[in-house]
């Protein structure tokens, strides 16, 4: 049978796609992951990798093969997880996306320290899709998010409850063009697919706080969660108000989490002080 650290010198291999670089991810001299690849070939009776000079190519088998090497390993990291220790009294990771962190956190983790006050908190924020790829690479737990996304074979998504989308401008403004985030924020995508005659402003934010103050200047109008105003991103702007004749939008807010994840009861179990 092949072993399991050969298994991991062919998979940096095929993240590298050369030798040196694929030995020092894994602390290792080149001779000894050629060597481990080559057992790996041995052992398997197939040939996983062309080598080249300047090249590492990988054969049609030495595809498949790392494709299953990634599920064995994956395998091997959950029966670890599973045998040394408690998922409620670990470290565990959260990714969270920038249009819900600091409105939904502060309560949410305070919720869950009063509960399990063993259990200690790794926050990560990112765009959806690169929260989705770190999920798929086993560096988050799991993650909150905002939907509707586009579902993957591979992901569980649970939602939550439902946030408001509120239209909010400046009381004496005459430019109705709608502000939005840019390329990469989700809730970009929500309020564009609901939204189909609006006058888009050339001005983009990278952040909620951004938005309100370009609204602030009278640059344009934009939809808010309703998280985000009850948690007081108006409160410092008399001049802005909410427009109660708005066509209703909404996103739902949840978790995203790897199928089979072998804490699946635990991280429902933690979703549910996010209501």
């Amino acid at each position: 049978m092949p072993s399991i650290q050969n298994l991991k010198y062919l998979l940096a291999l095929k993240q590298q796609l050369h030798f040196s670089k694929a030995a020092a991810v894994c602390f290792v001299s080149q001779s000894t992951l050629s060597a481990g690849i080559s057992k790996l070939e041995q052992d398997l009776n197939v040939q996983l990798v062309e080598r080249t000079n300047k090249s590492v190519l990988f054969t049609p088998l030495g595809e498949k093969v790392v494709k299953y090497a990634e599920k064995v390993l994956f395998s091997m990291q959950d029966l670890v997880a599973i045998a040394n220790q408690n998922f409620l009294e670990s470290i565990i990771k959260i990714g969270v996306i920038p249009t819900i962190s600091a409105y939904l956190l502060p309560k949410f983790i305070a919720k869950v320290k009063e509960k399990y006050p063993k259990l200690k908190l790794v926050i990560i924020e990112d765009t959806s899709p690169n929260l989705l790829l770190k999920i798929e690479q086993l560096k988050l737990d799991f993650a909150i998010f905002a939907f509707p996304f586009a579902e993957k074979e591979n992901i569980v998504q649970v939602v939550s409850f439902i946030d408001d989308l509120v239209l909010v401008k400046h009381k004496n403004t005459q430019n109705n063009e709608l502000l939005l985030l840019e390329q990469g924020h989700c809730l970009r995508e929500h309020i564009l697919d609901n939204i189909n005659k609006a006058k888009l402003s050339q001005h983009t934010c990278t952040s909620l706080e951004t938005l309100v103050t370009m609204i602030n200047m009278e640059i344009g109008v934009s939809f808010l969660p309703k998280i985000a105003i009850d948690s007081g991103i108006l409160d410092k702007y008399p001049t802005l108000s909410i427009d109660k004749n708005q066509i209703k939008l909404s996103r739902d807010i949840g978790i995203v989490y790897r199928k089979n994840n072998p804490n699946q009861d635990d991280i429902l179990a933690l979703s549910l002080f996010l209501k």
